[in-house]
């Protein structure tokens, strides 16, 4: 599933692709990918005119049209944004076209058909109304402190709460996990501030790295868990074999011998 350093990724080909550039015709290939919006309503607002900005705010992408409403993106399990050319055969699983005037195509694409789109009148007010909590890469230390330490279950599927913390999923948690040297089980009412502002500080870095990478088109640093996360693998910090264990229904990926419970 796209998480943060995913859709930054995505946001900013979007940027760089997309934005400034006149919508001559959307192609709604599958009606349900549209929520709350119908194909009509979605070419009334697109067609001669262009996406005016794109912001991201967790795993989701908003991106504006003119001085209108902002199309949001959802991406699911498998959704993603192509660029192509006007001749290039459409990409598979393609569910929703923008073509540009004087060429080039903005796709969205989504296999397993988990992702969709919608429009909002104000991005801030679709958060809220939503419950979506502070994005996870500009969160405060004084904020994540109170998010993390007021939680009275673990700190992995707090981190993964999308209401409390909006951005982070299973894979980038145990990244983080291991980097802060705290094990997912961790109660997160019972970390000290050292261990919160560690927490904080790790959380950053690894988001801004893994979305800076991604942007550029390269894989995460091999001495990362990510790389060697799953069945077989090893610590890549002091080659202990992974352990793994569900937590609040997901499976946490974590080094044993690396990561230590709450200092209280």
């Amino acid at each position: 599933m796209p998480e943060l350093p995913d859709v930054e990724a995505l946001r900013a080909m979007f940027e760089k692709h997309a934005l400034a550039r006149t919508i001559e015709e959307v192609v709604v290939r599958e009606a349900k990918a549209l929520q709350d919006a119908t194909a009509q309503k979605l070419s009334e607002e697109a067609v001669g005119n262009h996406f005016s900005e794109v912001l991201r705010h967790g795993k989701m992408l908003f991106a504006r049209i003119g001085d209108g409403p902002f199309l949001v993106f959802h991406f699911g399990m498998t959704g993603r944004l192509i660029i192509t050319r006007a001749d290039d055969d459409l990409p598979a699983h393609a569910r929703l076209v923008f073509e540009f005037h004087n060429g080039g195509r903005l796709v969205f694409g989504d296999q397993r058909k988990l992702g969709w789109l919608e429009l909002a009148g104000s991005m801030s007010a679709y958060l809220r109304d939503n419950e979506i909590g502070p994005d996870a890469l500009s969160v405060s230390k004084d904020r994540l402190q109170k998010i993390i330490g007021a939680t009275r279950g673990h700190v992995k599927p707090a981190l993964m709460d999308q209401s409390k913390l909006a951005g982070i999923g299973n894979v980038y948690s145990d990244e983080i996990l291991l980097q802060a040297s705290l094990r997912p089980d961790a109660k997160g009412n019972a970390l000290s501030d050292g261990q919160l502002r560690q927490l904080h500080r790790v959380m950053r870095e690894v988001l801004e790295t893994a979305s800076h990478r991604l942007s550029e088109g390269k894989g995460l640093p091999d001495d990362w868990l990510t790389p060697h996360r799953g069945q077989d693998g090893h610590c890549p910090r002091c080659g202990a074999d992974l352990a793994h264990e569900k937590t609040s229904g997901r499976t946490a990926w974590f080094c044993p011998a690396c990561q230590r419970d709450a200092d209280g």
